[in-house]
């Protein structure tokens, strides 16, 4: 309800001033004059808006709580509540402002008059389109508590998956992080004091050594100009792929890395078969599961496959015929599609594809873990070995000379 600021005088005394609630400025108004007030000045006020906006601005609706949600909302609806009294009691328990925000909003449209489906398809961001295909399939059929449960599942299972391929980069990225900082620290702050000393005794130094010498000397005078221009180089990279020739690149590159090859491409498998299966078990046609299926996809790539796999059914190809002319599916998971085609039963076909690429996901995972923690620490422990071999050398040769 939007607020208005106001000054007031109550007979010959002093002029008071607040803010009150009201839904228009006449509103306000009588407000006021009810309280025996004479108005001098109302205007709305913004302020509290304002720091509503900013807060909602920098709050973000995980996946996680999407998924709880829909958990909560399927099991009010199966004890038996209707729905619009279910959004109001997830508004009030709502601990996210943002996800609150758009609860309250769904509870306000259903009771317009739209639908639950319509109601979501206000807000793209937070359900994309294959949950409000699936909704809008549940409410026509009048089985929406089911399909709020086979989302739910969808979402805890996309969850495990995104969970899995994110948690593999994380002590790789750690170990990267720090042993850069390490080296950085090394070369910047503690070698260059070695190379004054080493200086001082005007004696033939190792080749190694007076490359680090360089390099500690360059860096002790422009490691600001170093690290300035190593935020830039990331800042920019980070620009680039945000840009769709960027995007394409970054995506083409990852398929063709033979480990992370691995990863990606099942992890696109397992996404696709399970949304696939999980629109048309949910009585969604197939032409527009598929249409749908293309926006849920992360590499651009398989997407574009995807969508020309869209095009050849429209034009009475299969879908397994369609895959059958692409780069990046899998021989296992076109015949298995043609399986399903051919006993009418794709969307069980499609689950057990999700299924067996889930597993295949987490395999892949751990092999890449596997590989990328040792390479990281051999690199870090040689350059970080030939660093301090370098700077001992003098003093092995400068100690022989004195001796």
């Amino acid at each position: 309800m939007p607020q208005f600021k106001y000054q007031v005088k109550k007979g010959p005394g002093e002029v008071n001033s607040g803010v009150l609630e009201a839904e228009n400025q006449r509103a306000a108004v009588a407000r006021l004059r009810d309280m025996g007030y004479f108005p001098i000045s109302i205007e709305e006020y913004a302020g509290e808006q304002k720091k509503e906006s900013i807060t909602l601005a920098l709050t973000r609706i995980r996946l996680k709580d999407r998924n709880l949600f829909f958990r909560q909302l399927a099991n009010l609806i199966e004890s038996g509540m209707p729905i619009t009294r279910a959004l109001g009691t997830l508004y009030e328990q709502a601990d996210n402002p943002k996800l609150k925000q758009i609860v309250g909003e769904l509870k306000e449209h259903i009771q317009k008059g739209s639908s639950f489906a319509e109601a979501m398809e206000r807000h793209p961001k937070l359900f994309p389109p294959m949950l409000c295909n699936m909704v809008k399939a549940g409410e026509t059929g009048g089985m929406l508590e089911e399909v709020l449960w086979r989302i739910v599942k969808f979402g805890e299972q996309e969850e495990e998956l995104r969970g899995k391929a994110i948690s593999a980069m994380i002590y790789p990225a750690f170990l990267l992080t720090i042993g850069s900082i390490a080296i950085f620290i090394l070369i910047s702050f503690v070698f260059p004091k070695f190379v004054t000393i080493f200086n001082d005794f005007n004696a033939q130094l190792p080749v190694p050594t007076r490359i680090v010498m360089g390099i500690c000397e360059f860096m002790g005078r422009f490691w600001w100009a170093v690290l300035i221009g190593v935020v830039l180089g990331i800042a920019a990279l980070v620009s680039y792929v945000k840009t769709p020739p960027g995007k394409r690149n970054l995506h083409l590159v990852l398929l063709k890395m033979p480990v992370v090859r691995d990863v990606v491409q099942r992890y696109e498998m397992a996404k696709f078969a399970r949304t696939l299966g999980t629109l048309l078990d949910n009585g969604v046609p197939v032409l527009t599961a598929l249409k749908v299926t293309i926006d849920t996809l992360t590499n651009i790539l398989i997407a574009e496959e995807v969508q020309t796999v869209h095009g050849r059914v429209i034009e009475g190809d299969s879908i397994s015929d369609s895959l059958r002319q692409t780069k990046y599916f899998p021989p296992m998971v076109v015949n298995m599609f043609a399986v399903g085609e051919e006993s009418g039963r794709l969307g069980a076909v499609t689950a057990r594809i999700a299924d067996a690429y889930d597993t295949e996901v987490d395999r892949a995972v751990k092999a890449m873990s596997a590989l990328f923690e040792p390479i990281l620490v051999v690199l870090m422990g040689i350059i970080v070995g030939f660093l301090v071999i370098a700077m001992l050398l003098p003093m092995l040769t400068l100690s022989a000379h004195v001796s």
